[in-house]
C-alpha cells in the first residue's frame, strides 16, 4: 500500500523535478501533498470521481422533520455533495421494514404551503445542499417515534492527512493520482507539461470515471404517462 509521500514523489519525478534517487525537501513533499488534497477536493465534487455508495441511519425524531448533515451533525457523515436516496425505516416491525421518500425538488418544496404539516410517516424529502452542514427535510413531520432515516450517499476519497498516510484506494486511483497531480505540480516547477503525461493524466481519469459507472433503473414522472393507463407510447406523443 503506497503513502501519501510515495504517490507525491512518483509525480515529482514524472516531471523531472527530482531523480529516482533524490529525496525532495520537505517543504517541497507539504506543498506538493497540499496540491494533492486541493485535487481531491475537486474529484470530490464530482459524481463519476466517487467509488463507493454508503448506506447510514439516523434516528428519526418524533415531529422533528428538519435535520442537518454533516460531519458532528444530526447526520453525523461527511457532507455529501451527491445523495443517491433518502428513505426511512420502520423498527416497530421485526426485521425493520424500509420505505421510499419522493424527492422534492426546489420549486416542489417551496411550493408546498403546509410545511409544518404532520404524519405518522412522512411522504416525501428534500435534501438542500446548504454548506458547511446539509439540510435534510422530511415531509410530513413523522410523529412516529419508531423511524430510523436511511441516506444513500456517494462517500469521495478523503483529504490525506499527511505524507506518511497510507492510501488505499480502488484500482485506477493510484495511477490517476500520480499523473494528474504531476500536471498540476508543472506550473510550481515551471515545467512544460510533456503531451505524454497530458494524454495519460486524462486517460486514467477517464478509466477511474467508466469503473465509477453505475446502471441505474429507468423512471418516468407520472406526468408523461398517456392519461393514466399506466404507459407511455412515443406514436402517442
Amino acid at each position: 500500500m503506497a503513502t501519501a509521500r510515495d504517490l507525491v514523489e512518483a509525480a515529482m519525478r514524472e516531471i523531472g523535478v527530482f531523480a529516482a534517487s533524490e529525496t525532495p525537501p520537505a517543504q517541497d513533499a507539504t506543498d506538493a501533498l497540499g496540491r494533492l488534497n486541493r485535487f481531491l477536493d475537486t474529484l470530490s465534487a464530482e459524481r463519476l470521481a466517487i467509488y463507493t455508495l454508503t448506506r447510514t441511519t439516523w434516528t428519526i425524531v418524533a415531529s422533528d422533520g428538519s435535520y442537518t448533515v454533516g460531519s458532528g451533525a444530526d447526520v453525523n457523515i461527511a457532507r455529501p455533495v451527491h445523495v443517491e436516496d433518502v428513505r426511512f425505516q420502520d423498527t416497530n416491525t421485526d426485521p425493520d421494514t424500509e420505505y421510499p421518500l419522493r424527492k422534492l425538488t426546489e420549486q416542489a418544496y417551496a411550493g408546498i404551503t403546509q410545511k409544518a404539516l404532520t404524519s405518522t410517516y412522512p411522504h416525501a424529502r428534500y435534501y438542500n445542499p446548504t454548506y458547511p452542514l446539509a439540510t435534510l427535510i422530511l415531509w410530513p413531520a413523522p410523529t412516529s417515534d419508531k423511524l430510523q432515516g436511511v441516506i444513500y450517499h456517494w462517500a469521495a476519497v478523503g483529504q490525506i492527512a499527511a505524507l506518511t498516510t497510507s492510501v488505499s484506494v480502488p484500482p485506477g486511483y493510484e495511477e490517476m493520482l500520480v499523473t494528474n497531480l504531476a500536471l498540476l505540480l508543472c506550473p510550481t516547477y515551471e515545467r512544460q507539461p510533456n503531451p505524454v503525461l497530458v494524454r495519460r493524466a486524462a486517460e486514467t481519469l477517464a478509466v477511474v470515471r467508466r469503473a465509477n459507472l453505475r446502471p441505474s433503473d429507468m423512471h418516468f414522472d407520472p406526468a408523461v404517462l398517456a392519461r393514466g393507463r399506466g404507459r407511455y407510447d412515443i406514436r402517442e406523443g
